[in-house]
């Protein structure tokens, strides 16, 4: 069994793409990609569900299960000789976004081994590249690249198992299995009952990626209407973090903070990231939200 490589693209015409290798390289890609599966799989002792809350330790891996091929990385596996050629040149390199290879295993299901590719790893033709062979240095003729030591993620059939969901993102739209909050999601919770803002505005325009995603969290898990103000309050004290309220027309309120600091602080306490250890009763920034 041999491995092809193939490139995912930005480009839409042309998102994926095939290098042409000789044999050796080719034998040498398939052991090189084998042992990073055999290295990824070992750290697959739990598998965790993907839900966007959870940031996999050691030994876990996320998985999306129903995850939409929308690129078809499968069917370049099953049929290589269907995909078009990458152009040897700096700019068609510099529109790669991940690199894939693949086969099909004793089941018949299509195994994709899918690697993040980054721009630094693109050996251009621009100044004098160099290499060692033979006890001297050779010079590049032509463009190259550098394959990762270590896969970003596995697709078979329709799961997604990754470790990283920053380096996942920057392959695949994951909209569809993890959200963030719009400009009008924002605004509504601007409008909930137990929070104050002073601008919505103000809180749209300092909503960077990570405080949309909080948003959209505190939002889902309905925490605001579900768990009391004086209990919030309460909890907040404990683990003394700065909440305010205000009162308004006779209701309490919480004053969400106008600078982004401030604002992440309050946004982590009330997504549940603290929490008190049992035993020693020391307050920690948990990085799960995956139940005991």
């Amino acid at each position: 069994m041999m491995f092809n490589l193939f490139a995912l693209t930005d480009d839409p015409a042309n998102r994926r793409l095939r290098f042409s290798l000789s044999a050796e390289v080719q034998q040498d890609l398939t052991t090189y990609l084998q042992q990073q599966e055999s290295t990824f799989n070992q750290n697959c002792q739990d598998i965790i569900p993907f839900d966007g809350k959870y940031k996999p330790d050691s030994g876990e891996v996320l998985e999306i299960n129903g995850f939409d091929d929308i690129d078809s990385l499968t069917d370049a596996i099953t049929n290589p000789l269907s995909i078009p050629e990458v152009s040897p040149t700096p700019d068609s390199f510099n529109h790669i976004k991940a690199l894939f290879s693949g086969y099909i295993d004793q089941d018949g299901k299509t195994v994709v081994l899918i690697q993040h590719f980054d721009k630094k790893r693109v050996i251009s033709t621009n100044g004098l590249s160099i290499f060692h062979a033979a006890n001297v240095y050779k010079k590049i003729e032509g463009v190259g690249l550098t394959i990762d030591n270590k896969l970003t993620a596995i697709l078979i059939e329709n799961s997604l198992k990754f470790n990283s969901f920053h380096l996942v993102r920057q392959v695949f739209d994951l909209s569809e299995y993890y959200m963030e909050a719009t400009d009008i999601d924002i605004h509504q919770f601007a409008a909930l009952p137990t929070i104050s803002v002073k601008n919505a505005e103000t809180l749209v325009s300092v909503s960077d990626s990570w405080v949309r995603r909080k948003l959209w969290l505190i939002s889902q898990s309905q925490i605001l209407q579900l768990v009391p103000l004086a209990d919030i309050k309460a909890v907040a004290t404990e683990f003394n973090i700065p909440l305010e309220t205000t009162v308004i027309e006779g209701n309490e309120k919480i004053k969400l903070p106008e600078t982004k600091k401030e604002l992440k602080t309050i946004l982590r306490f009330l997504d549940e990231d603290y929490y008190k250890s049992p035993l020693l009763q020391n307050y920690y920034i948990t990085n799960s939200k995956r139940p005991a």
